[in-house]
């Protein structure tokens, strides 16, 4: 039997335990976590980790320690920045979830060159969306628009500084409300825990400042709403995603969750399919 695929968890959050979860469960074949990383001793991912043996540091740094083969990262922009070059120079292949960050054309750069340093490769998921390989495939004819409309409930859009300025009173919304309209540059700034899928999409395409992003507070859904429209030399195609928000977390859909495991199994198979 091949060596197993050795992961680590840095970011033990929902989507970081329900990796955790399906690595144990056995939906990723041939693999293992070897460690998982927290903010601290007190964070909810702990008795998780410790309830399935698996070691616990609060330390990313440590993580080099381990023998990984990819780290997944779901913890902050700023751990991504810091330490995803780290691991790509060592060796390690890095899956990070906190792609707002990456609007940073520096940071994307760095951690590109690191990988290729390191001889490791960025994965980068679709998170909520699909349709990225067709995008990626109308790119090379060339592509003149691409829009994505987020339709949320007004639930998810609480307790973000943006939102609050424009003192919409989200508990008693009656009908779709506005939040933002523009470009994905700015849309990733302003929401960074919502809106990751938005850079998904501009990394994939024509790039964070020609991909116009329009998000909505809608109290009439009851799931997490993609519209994307692209259009190109290729023709054009739509696409609409009606997404299960995470009961605990109705600011993460569970397509995030799954997408982050597919991308986990995509590394340890011989063969892909799909661009």
């Amino acid at each position: 039997m091949s060596k197993k695929l050795r992961i680590g968890i840095l970011g033990a959050g929902t989507i970081g335990g329900f990796t955790l979860d399906a690595v144990m469960e056995g939906k990723v074949d041939n693999a293992e976590v070897a460690v998982v990383c927290g903010r601290s001793d007190k964070s909810k991912g702990r008795d998780k980790a410790v309830r399935y043996g698996i070691p616990w540091v609060t330390n990313p740094d440590l993580l080099l320690d381990y023998n990984l083969d990819v780290v997944v990262e779901t913890a902050s922009h700023e751990a991504l920045e810091t330490y995803g070059p780290k691991y790509l120079k060592a060796g390690i292949d890095v899956i990070p979830l906190s792609l707002g960050a990456l609007v940073d054309g520096n940071l994307l750069q760095d951690l590109i060159d690191s990988a290729r340093e390191g001889g490791s490769t960025l994965h980068i998921p679709s998170g909520g969306i699909g349709g990225l390989d067709a995008l990626q495939a109308a790119l090379i004819a060339g592509v003149d628009k691409v829009t994505m409309t987020t339709r949320k409930a007004p639930i998810a859009w609480t307790n973000i500084p943006y939102v609050e300025r424009m003192n919409i009173d989200l508990d008693n919304l009656q009908e779709p409300t506005l939040l933002y309209e523009g470009p994905a540059r700015d849309c990733v700034k302003e929401f960074p825990q919502n809106i990751n899928i938005a850079a998904a999409l501009s990394l994939a395409g024509i790039g964070f400042e020609k991909t116009q992003i329009r998000i909505i507070a809608d109290p009439t859904v009851t799931y997490n709403t993609h519209e994307i429209l692209v259009e190109g030399k290729a023709g054009r195609f739509r696409m609409i995603l009606e997404n299960v928000p995470v009961p605990s977390n109705p600011r993460t859909t569970y397509m995030a969750c799954l997408s982050t495991v597919a991308a986990l199994k995509r590394i340890g198979q011989g063969y892909r399919v799909g661009t």
